[in-house]
């Protein structure tokens, strides 16, 4: 620990900034001495100082005028700037006035709420028109698709009566319980021969194809 009497080199701000500690506690190789470049403004004149009369600076016209002209340039600005600042903060006041924010959100809620209503009248027309043509062309697939089914069903229709006229004519050849008993004498009449030819003319064979062979091999 390093008494503060022992401190070398301290100016007279740090003296007073650490007067209040009775010991420092520090490092001696890190201690770094702060040193104004000029004497504070809140110490006194010094006591060979006190009575010094300073002597007044001669500045030549020119100079004196250009000085001149710069600060009245220099106040001018910062008029400028204060008033602008002035203004700036009478817009605030007047533009967050909790009045004037609420009116503010009226007006942009009204605002909107119109640019809302026209959007909506656009989409609403739009839709109309758009379920208008799929209607419409909804009616149209449907008309097609009926005179499709509608010539399916003619078609269906044709065929099924050519079926049923078909099934009617062969109806007259069914053997039924009325006519079985000639249906068996008909079969019994009728002799099928299998074994039915043609010749090199392509005319059939009919008859004795015993009898006519020996007639062809007695031809040879």
């Amino acid at each position: 620990m390093i008494r503060m009497s022992t401190i070398m080199a301290s100016s007279v701000l740090m003296i007073r900034n650490v007067s209040a500690h009775d010991h420092l506690i520090l490092n001696g190789p890190y201690i770094q001495c702060v040193r104004w470049k000029r004497k504070p403004m809140w110490l006194p004149t010094a006591k060979s100082k006190l009575f010094r009369i300073p002597v007044k600076p001669v500045i030549p016209t020119e100079e004196a005028e250009e000085l001149k002209y710069i600060n009245y340039h220099y106040k001018t600005y910062m008029r400028s700037l204060r008033h602008y600042f002035i203004t700036r903060e009478r817009d605030n006041k007047v533009e967050f006035d909790p009045v004037s924010v609420k009116k503010m959100a009226d007006e942009d809620f009204l605002k909107c709420s119109k640019i809302n209503e026209e959007w909506n009248a656009q989409i609403s027309v739009e839709r109309e028109q758009r379920l208008a043509q799929s209607r419409e062309a909804r009616v149209k697939e449907i008309i097609e698709k009926l005179a499709a089914k509608k010539e399916r069903d003619l078609i269906t229709q044709a065929t099924v009566d050519a079926e049923i006229k078909k099934a009617k004519e062969e109806v007259k050849t069914f053997i039924t319980l009325d006519n079985i008993d000639e249906a068996i004498e008909n079969a019994l009449k009728t002799v099928i021969d299998h074994n039915a030819a043609i010749n090199l003319d392509g005319s059939f064979y009919t008859g004795d194809h015993e009898k006519t062979r020996k007639n062809d091999d007695s031809t040879m």
